[in-house]
């Protein structure tokens, strides 16, 4: 079928996804920004009734290959450019606290509450397994957390592909070492990972190389939340720990976490923001 005949066929069906499923012929089809954009727009930006069909819809389309980290950022821009702020609403419409442009490197610094939420706050749906494996590019870590700040989206627990993909992704990060922020994600908020444990720690310190970093942040979460006192005891960690002074003697500098000593080993540590008070209600 053409494509000049299928796509007005596809938006007098109400933007029916069941069309996309139905053929990969059909899929290919309508593969264009003149479909992806009100796809998204009726899905990702609009209450629909049908709470269930919404979020099967906004599930598959997180998943997909054309939704990237560009393509979402120039969605979010064309879609709100207009009104000034995620909440979509201008001031006259009752806007209260204007945030715009959007803050897509470190959207923390754009603080929502109840009263004042952004249209996607209502996106609660899977978080998409090709963004809870490696590589960790700054695009994908960037994507995930403005996933995790903005909007609701959630590992599926009960679903074995997503908690298997999340568990596995955060041991990824912290064996190769790539990405300290990934680590931190899973660290702190329990829609991306689980709460660490003593098992986790072992896993950084013994097979992961021994990353300041990665240990500092796994072990600080680990005291603040459970582990306390006879409860640290651990034959390999504590081997670890004495046969490390032996190859690596030398004091840190507590201001800039390097060893004196000690090549490429600097302690980054950054503030948990995901354990701020959040007015929002859904961190």
């Amino acid at each position: 079928m053409l494509r000049a005949l299928l796509q007005p066929i596809f938006l007098l069906s109400g933007l029916n996804l069941a069309l996309v499923d139905a053929s990969h012929h059909i899929a290919a089809k309508l593969a264009t920004d003149h479909i992806y954009r009100p796809v998204c727009t009726k899905y990702l930006a609009t209450n629909l009734c049908s709470r269930a069909e919404q979020s099967a819809a906004q599930t598959k389309i997180l998943a997909s290959k054309w939704m990237t980290w560009e393509y979402f950022k120039a969605f979010v821009v064309k879609t709100w450019d207009h009104k000034g702020c995620l909440c979509g609403k201008t001031v006259d419409e009752g806007c209260f606290d204007t945030q715009w442009p959007p803050d897509f490197e470190d959207p923390t610094t754009m603080l929502y509450t109840r009263s004042h939420m952004p249209v996607l706050a209502f996106v609660k749906v899977r978080i998409p397994i090709k963004l809870l494996r490696g590589p960790w590019a700054t695009d994908r870590i960037q994507f995930l957390w403005f996933l995790l700040w903005i909007t609701s989206c959630t590992v599926d627990w009960s679903e074995t592909e997503g908690r298997k993909m999340a568990l596995e992704g955060r041991n990824e990060a912290v064996l190769t070492k790539k990405n300290l922020e990934f680590v931190q994600l899973s660290n702190h908020n329990r829609r991306l990972g689980r709460t660490p444990d003593l098992d986790a720690v072992r896993l950084a310190v013994v097979e992961g190389g021994c990353d300041l970093s990665i240990v500092y942040d796994t072990m600080a979460f680990e005291r603040t939340r459970c582990l306390k006192g006879d409860a640290w005891k651990n034959e390999a960690l504590d081997n670890r720990a004495i046969n490390n002074s032996k190859v690596f003697p030398g004091q840190m500098d507590p201001k800039t976490g390097d060893y004196d000593d000690v090549d490429e080993d600097k302690l980054v540590i950054t503030p948990p923001k995901w354990n701020q008070k959040d007015l929002s209600g859904r961190g």
